[in-house]
C-alpha cells in the first residue's frame, strides 16, 4: 500500500488532486479491471493527466492494460488498443454532461466491432451525476466551497460527527482510501481550522423541552445579552437580526419551570428590553448534540 500513496510524479504534475483521484477511485476501478483486459482513455486535454496517473498507478498493481488518447467526439483513438478490452473513460469534470455523452456513444457505436467488453466513465468532479467512479459528485449550488472541501472531506467529517473516536482504519473503510491517507486529510482539515474534534453533550439524555426566544431590545441590552448568553449552558443557538425583533435564542432545559426561570432571571430582568416572543417545543430535531459553555 506504501507504493499507492507514493508513486505520483509531483515534479511532473504538481497537483495534489490527481493524488486525490487515486486515493478515492483506484481501489474501486482495480476492481473494476479485476483480472479482464483493460484500456483506459484519456479524454483531451486535461483528462489525459488524470488517465496516466491512473494507469500508471494501475500497471504497479500488475493489471493488463493499455493506454489511449481520443477528443470527445471520437478523434485520434487508437481502436486497436479497445479490442476485446473493458474501457474505462476518463475526464477531469462533468458540468453539462455534453462531453460525457458524446464521449460514451462514441465507443459504443465501435463496441460490437471491437468486442468492447464493458465500458465505464471515471472523473474527478461530477456536477451531473453521470460517472461511475468520481471523488467529487456535489452540485454546483452545494452550500460549501468544494475549492476547500471535496466528497471525500465531508465523508470525514460526518464520519467524526457520528463519533469522535472513530479510527483512520475505520473511516478508511467507508471511504475507500488508506489510513494513511485518511490521517493527512484530518490534519490538513484540522490545520486550516475546517474541522475541530470536540465533545459534545447529548441533549436526549440532560434535557426535555426546548424554547425559541425572540427579543426586541435597544442595541447596548442586546449587547449585554449576547455577552451574558454565549456564557449560558442552556442557550444552544443565538443570532443578531433585523426587524422587530433584534436577537433571537433557542434554550433546551429539563422541564418547563426551567424555561420560565430563565426568561424571568435572564431577560425581563434587563430594563432594556421592550418585547419578547417565546415558543415551547420538543427538544430539537438538529442539532441532536452540542457543546455547552460551562460556567
Amino acid at each position: 500500500m506504501a507504493k499507492k500513496k507514493n508513486f505520483i510524479y509531483k515534479p511532473i504534475y504538481g497537483q495534489e488532486r490527481l493524488q486525490d483521484f487515486i486515493d478515492a477511485i483506484g481501489l474501486k476501478v482495480k476492481k473494476y479491471f479485476a483480472k479482464a483486459p483493460g484500456c483506459i482513455i484519456g479524454l483531451e486535454v486535461d483528462g489525459v493527466f488524470y488517465a496516466e496517473v491512473l494507469y500508471q498507478w494501475l500497471k504497479l498493481q500488475k493489471l493488463n492494460l493499455t493506454f489511449a488518447t481520443m477528443d470527445d467526439d471520437g478523434k485520434g483513438l487508437d481502436e486497436k488498443k479497445l479490442v476485446g478490452r473493458k474501457v474505462l473513460i476518463v475526464e477531469d469534470e462533468i458540468v453539462t454532461g455534453k462531453a460525457y455523452k458524446r464521449a460514451m456513444e462514441n465507443i459504443r457505436i465501435r463496441r460490437s466491432k471491437l468486442n468492447i467488453k464493458d465500458l465505464k466513465f471515471a472523473v474527478y468532479r461530477d456536477r451531473a451525476g453521470l460517472a461511475d467512479f468520481t471523488v467529487d459528485g456535489y452540485s454546483a449550488y452545494a452550500p460549501w466551497s468544494l475549492e476547500r472541501l471535496d466528497v471525500i472531506d465531508l465523508k470525514i467529517i460526518q464520519a467524526l460527527s457520528e463519533d469522535g473516536r472513530s479510527s483512520f482504519v475505520e473511516i478508511a473503510k467507508k471511504t475507500g482510501l488508506t489510513p494513511v491517507a485518511i490521517k493527512n486529510r484530518v490534519e490538513r482539515l484540522l490545520a486550516d481550522g475546517v474541522l475541530k474534534i470536540l465533545g459534545f453533550l447529548n441533549m436526549e439524555k440532560v434535557y426535555a423541552v426546548s424554547a425559541h426566544i425572540e427579543i426586541e431590545a435597544d442595541s447596548k441590552t442586546v449587547s449585554r445579552l449576547v455577552e451574558k448568553f454565549e456564557k449560558s449552558p442552556l442557550v444552544y443557538h443565538l443570532v443578531k437580526a433585523s426587524g422587530r425583533y433584534n436577537l433571537m435564542l433557542s434554550i433546551a432545559t429539563p422541564n418547563l419551570e426551567s424555561i420560565e426561570n430563565f426568561i424571568a432571571r435572564e431577560i425581563r430582568s434587563e430594563p432594556g428590553v421592550k418585547h419578547i416572543e417565546v415558543q415551547v417545543g420538543e427538544l430539537p430535531m438538529i442539532p441532536k448534540v452540542w457543546n455547552p459553555s460551562v460556567m
